[in-house]
């Protein structure tokens, strides 16, 4: 029976904030021809969704304690929105916030694809260890984390799934992300550079609830996604946090960001996984690890040319993993070719015998 091509099947997109939306965003092509419906926590990068003209439901603030307020009421949206709408298959990047909307839409007989941020490379997510249980579906983007998830298929990061061409630029962009602790140090360390006539101007530096406040450069507290973008594409140097999000925009526009990883210990995360991709990404040549001061040496490290990754072709790409389960649930997008269609079909049967054991 031919599909009303007015009426395309749905796939819901759950994911937190951060670096969990950005990876679901840099998917965005795996959805192409399927109605989008985006089951998301508030932030700016939801904004944008719902301005682009993307289905957007927004889940009420997450507590990480079980038995307060805001999970519970968390808790009863979720219920509502898998009732109403009876999701077939849900796409998930994690964290917290959405795992009760898949928990609850996989009792009501939906498909789970969950997908590890890229940020996780030498151990699980808290959301991941949940979520990979009730999945029937698990991507990984590391080798190395594999082995925490049995039924899992090894992906290329989408964070490497293109290195753009250095350009001349200006100056420096310096964002802390959208994560909700402050990164003080971040803000210093940049400071103090600034300071020292290390870094050139202008400087572009985006806070988010940071209490520091520089001496030697201006300082917003947010900017849109949009603005981010060109700031990092005009900017001769990158310096951010070890969020996938904005390293993956680094990339693209062909600079090798200075990156420093948020510590637990400073009050600047909920755990140390950002020394994870810190430690992977600089051991491929793609970032500049910071530590305690920004030096000559970092800046002209930073201007040097991007090399793709050896083995980055060595996997499947995630997006098209990700392309082939929605195929598999809901039939081939109304705009997709048989042909395209044939191929995603083709790697999710020859994805099966790549799952860790």
């Amino acid at each position: 029976m031919r599909r009303n091509a007015s009426k395309p099947p749905v796939v819901y997109i759950a994911t937190s904030a951060g670096g969990h939306i950005e990876l679901m965003v840099a998917l965005r092509a795996a959805f192409e021809g399927y109605r989008r419906v985006w089951v998301v926590q508030p932030s700016l990068r939801a904004q944008v969704l719902m301005r682009e003209g993307e289905e957007v439901v927004v889940l009420p603030e997450y507590d990480r304690h079980p038995l307060r307020g805001h999970h519970l009421v968390n808790i009863a949206r979720a219920a509502r929105i898998v009732l109403r709408r009876r999701p077939r298959i849900v796409v998930t990047s994690g964290a917290g916030a959405t795992v009760p909307f898949c928990m609850l839409a996989r009792l009501t007989g939906a498909r789970v694809v969950f997908v590890e941020t890229t940020a996780r490379v030498a151990g699980p997510s808290s959301s991941g260890k949940v979520l990979s249980r009730l999945a029937t579906r698990v991507l990984v983007q590391w080798a190395e984390v594999a082995r925490f998830y049995p039924r899992a298929t090894v992906c290329r990061p989408a964070l490497l799934r293109s290195l753009g061409e250095r350009r001349p630029g200006k100056g420096v962009f310096v964002g802390v992300g959208e994560h909700s602790q402050p990164f003080d140090r971040l803000l210093e360390l940049v400071d103090r550079a600034a300071g020292d006539g290390l870094l050139p101007a202008p400087i572009v530096a985006q806070g988010g609830p940071s209490t520091y406040r520089p001496s030697n450069y201006e300082l917003r507290d947010w900017l849109a996604p949009d603005e981010v973008a060109r700031a990092i594409a005009a900017a001769e140097h990158v310096i951010c946090h070890a969020g996938s999000g904005l390293i993956s925009s680094a990339l693209r526009a062909g600079r090798r960001p200075l990156v420093l990883a948020r510590r637990a210990a400073h009050g600047e995360h909920y755990d140390d996984h950002q020394l994870q991709i810190v430690e992977k990404l600089a051991a491929l040549g793609l970032i500049v690890p910071l530590r305690d001061a920004i030096t000559a040496a970092d800046l002209e490290a930073s201007r040097a040319p991007l090399r793709a990754p050896a083995s980055w072709e060595l996997e499947p790409d995630v997006a098209d993993a990700v392309r082939a389960e929605l195929e598999a649930v809901l039939g081939p997008a109304p705009d997709r070719s048989e042909a395209v269609a044939g191929a995603s079909q083709a790697l999710a049967s020859n994805s099966t015998s790549r799952r860790i054991a």
